[in-house]
Parts: structure tokens; C-alpha cells; sequence
């Protein structure tokens, strides 16, 4: 009985073992390995020696794995550090981006502001040339209103004058030929200064008093001095009002010039301050751009890294899959060579056909 069972286990063996060489032709490991076993075998090699030199593939196989595991972990960690190194480069860049993004908005209003402080002193200043206009053309009719002033009362003054030296020839010589001329000359005047108000009035009443010869006398010669000293008396007067207008023009023009440079100033020192603010908007908006280009830059540098290693990993993987199956091959081949391998093993090997 127990022999039997004995038969049946070694059957059992044998027709796995013959299975499992059977399979190595599925795989180009299997092929290879099913050659290297038909020629060293043919050649009436012991199994003793296929068994070391698969031993040394066995190692030759450990010692690659080895090899690669130390080369995934240097590539991994090559990778993983330049990837981490790719993303904290494109987190520079976006809190650089953000914090410029932040400064955008701030500085266009200030740019704004300062154009509108420009604007409001531009409007000042134009006001004020305004004001300077205005004050020229007012200054210009008051002294148009002075000149014309001055020339009637020069006029009145001749009138007196005139009459005068009439009357100068003597009461008792005057004939009725002068009182004509001064008949003529009160004529004149009238055409002349037909408004009646101030001195014409007392021109006009003094001329016609000396038509009148019951009137002539020393007394109205004095009169004439009189009025022609009161006349004198108002121009001075008038001059002296015209030269505080004129000074108070000068003085008002002053202000307004002083204010309009001080305005200059402030008007360059506004533009100037505004192109800087352009520079640096311009600045700003460039570097966003810049910060953008790195983030997508170095964002696909992460990835590509990432990439990298997960493709490492991957690769890695399938090796050691693939050498864990040489290996789990081999020590399978040498456990057969090593505790039951036969002259009906060793036939069926050579009987494959790859």
C-alpha cells in the first residue's frame, strides 16, 4: 500500500514537473532557460553543474535587484525633490502673483487720484488766468474811463482858460465883438460837453454869466481862478484813485501769477509723480505675467517630474515582477535538478520543442 502511494506521488511529481517545463515555452525567460537546460544536458553534463550555474543566475538575478532598488530609491528621491522643488517655485510665484494682484488695484486708484489732483489744479490754474483776464480788461476800461475823465477836465480847464484870456483885454475895451466870441465859445463848449453835471454844469452857467455885461467884473475873473483851481484839484485826486486802481491791479495780477507758479510746481511734481505710478503699474502687470509664466512653467515641470516617477515606479515594478518569476523558475528548476530529476526528466526536456 504504501508503495503504491509512493508510485502515485512520483507520478504525480514527475507529470508536474514535466508540466512546469512545459509552460517555460509561454515566456522568453522560459525559452531561454529550456535551452540553456537541452544543450548543457545533451552535452552529458552532470546536473551538479547546471544546478551552480543556475545558482549563479539566481544571484546574478538577487544581485540586479539589489542594484535596482538602490537606483529606485536615488530616482525616486531625484524626482521627488526636484518636483517638490518645482512646486515650491510655483508657490513663490503665486503668492508673488497674488500679492501683485493686490498692489493692481491700489496703485490705478492712486494713479487716478493724482490725475484728478492734476485736473482740479489745472482747472485752478485756468481759473486763475481768468481771473487775470478779467482783471486786464476791467483795468484797460477803468483807465479808458480815467484818460476820457482826464481829457474833459482838461477841456473844461481850456474852456475857463479861454474865456479868460477873453475877458483879459479889459472890461471897458470889451465890445460887442467879444461878448459874440464868447457867445461862440459857450457854443462850443456845449457841443462838446453837452452833459450837464459837475464842473460842466458850473462851466456852462459861468460861460453864460459872462454873455451878461452888467456881470463883468473882477469878481467873475476870481470865480474863473476858482474853478479852475477846484478842476486841477480833481484831476490830482482822480490820478491819484487811478494810480491806487492800477496798484491794486499789479497787486491782484501778482497774487494770481504767484499762485499760478506755485500751481506749476505742483502740476509737475503730480505728472511726474503719475508717470511713476504708470512705471510701476507697468512694472507690476509685467511681473504677473512673469509669475504666471513660472507658475505654468514649473507646474509642468511637477507634473512631468510626477510623472517621472510614478513611470520609475511602474517600471521598477514590472522588473521585479519579472525577476521574482526568473527567480521563483530557477529555484524551481534547481529544486527539481537537486531531489528528483531522472533520465525521464532530462528525455523530456530534450523532446520540447521551442
Amino acid at each position: 500500500m504504501k508503495v503504491l502511494l509512493l508510485v502515485v506521488l512520483l507520478g504525480s511529481c514527475i507529470a508536474r514537473d514535466e508540466a512546469f517545463f512545459a509552460s517555460l515555452r509561454n515566456t522568453e525567460f522560459g525559452k531561454t532557460i529550456l535551452q540553456t537546460l537541452q544543450v548543457s544536458l545533451g552535452y552529458d553534463h552532470p546536473a551538479d553543474q547546471v544546478v551552480n550555474l543556475l545558482k549563479q543566475m539566481k544571484d546574478d538575478l538577487n544581485n540586479e535587484q539589489r542594484v535596482e532598488d538602490e537606483e529606485l530609491q536615488n530616482n525616486l528621491k531625484s524626482c521627488t525633490e526636484s518636483s517638490s522643488e518645482a512646486k515650491a517655485i510655483a508657490s513663490v510665484a503665486a503668492e508673488k502673483k497674488a500679492e501683485d494682484e493686490q498692489r493692481l488695484p491700489l496703485l490705478r486708484q492712486e494713479q487716478a487720484d493724482k490725475l484728478q489732483q492734476f485736473e482740479e489744479k489745472q482747472g485752478e490754474e485756468q481759473r486763475n488766468l481768468d481771473r487775470i483776464a478779467l482783471l486786464t480788461q476791467q483795468r484797460a476800461q477803468s483807465r479808458k474811463d480815467y484818460e476820457t475823465r482826464r481829457d474833459e477836465l482838461f477841456g473844461l480847464i481850456a474852456a475857463l482858460q479861454e474865456a479868460k484870456q477873453i475877458l483879459s483885454q479889459g472890461i471897458p475895451q470889451l465890445k460887442a465883438s467879444g461878448f459874440a466870441e464868447l457867445k461862440s465859445h459857450h457854443q462850443n463848449f456845449m457841443k462838446y460837453y453837452p452833459e450837464k453835471r459837475g464842473f460842466h454844469t458850473l462851466v456852462n452857467l459861468l460861460l453864460q454869466l459872462l454873455q451878461d455885461e452888467s456881470s463883468l467884473g473882477q469878481k467873475v475873473l476870481q470865480i474863473i481862478d476858482t474853478l479852475v483851481d477846484s478842476i486841477f484839484e480833481v484831476q490830482k485826486e482822480e490820478l491819484k484813485q487811478d494810480d491806487g486802481r492800477e496798484q491794486d491791479f499789479l497787486t491782484q495780477q501778482e497774487r494770481f501769477l504767484l499762485a499760478n507758479r506755485r500751481l506749476a510746481g505742483s502740476l509737475a511734481d503730480l505728472l511726474s509723480r503719475s508717470e511713476n505710478i504708470k512705471q510701476r503699474l507697468l512694472e507690476v502687470q509685467n511681473d504677473i505675467e512673469t509669475q504666471n509664466a513660472i507658475i505654468s512653467t514649473k507646474q509642468t515641470e511637477q507634473s512631468d517630474w510626477d510623472q517621472t516617477c510614478s513611470d520609475t515606479q511602474k517600471s521598477y515594478s514590472v522588473e521585479t515582477d519579472n525577476r521574482k518569476e526568473q527567480l521563483d523558475i530557477i529555484l524551481q528548476i534547481i529544486e527539481i535538478l537537486e531531489t528528483r530529476f531522472d533520465q525521464e526528466t532530462q528525455a523530456f526536456i530534450q523532446r520540447l520543442r521551442i
